[in-house]
């Protein structure tokens, strides 16, 4: 909620995410940062869900794009899980933490009954630590070439149709989800 605990979480995506050390998103948002026997050893946090939705999450919520639309604000993406250090065990404690707590608090900002949780691996990650939280895999996404990408929110219509590309098949990703 500070501007110093902004910041930490902001060194801690930075300096310690392998493969999006970045701290911008677009959407709804909230972090958290967690510490273990008082000590600062990573962040955790929870944004917007994607749009337009991957066609594996439609399948398995059983949506089309239009009810997906209408029930956005029930899903959130685990934007990023960063740890400072390796600590045996501690991720699926983490994400059971994150289950519990994540209701709670985006009921509390945005008013919105949170379902699901999606989050996204690449990078040559398994998604071990979801998997051991019993996250389903539920497919991967069409992969894009490397450092393109278009934002909604950022880009003017213009520029979205002159970065428009196609899926090459290449950095996919694995495509997790969880109810909450």
């Amino acid at each position: 909620k500070t501007e110093e605990e902004k910041n930490l979480v902001r060194e801690i995506v930075e300096n310690h995410h392998s493969y999006v050390p970045t701290y911008k998103s677009v959407g709804r948002r909230i972090d958290w940062l967690i510490y273990i026997d008082s000590e600062l050893c990573g962040m955790i946090g929870i944004g917007s869900s994607t749009y337009p939705p991957c066609k594996d999450i439609l399948k398995k919520v059983n949506m089309t794009k239009s009810e997906y639309k209408n029930e956005f604000n029930h899903f959130a993406n685990n934007w990023r899980f960063c740890m400072k250090k390796t600590v045996s065990n501690a991720g699926t404690q983490i994400l059971k933490q994150l289950r519990k707590q994540a209701p709670i608090e985006w009921k509390t900002k945005y008013g919105d009954d949170l379902k699901y949780l999606i989050t996204f691996v690449g990078g040559g990650h398994n998604g071990a630590v979801y998997k051991a939280d019993n996250w389903e895999m539920i497919g991967e996404t069409a992969g894009l070439p490397e450092h393109k990408s278009v934002s909604m929110k950022w880009d003017t219509g213009e520029q979205i149709t002159e970065k428009f590309v196609k899926p090459d098949g290449k950095n996919k990703k694995l495509i997790f989800i969880k109810s909450v």
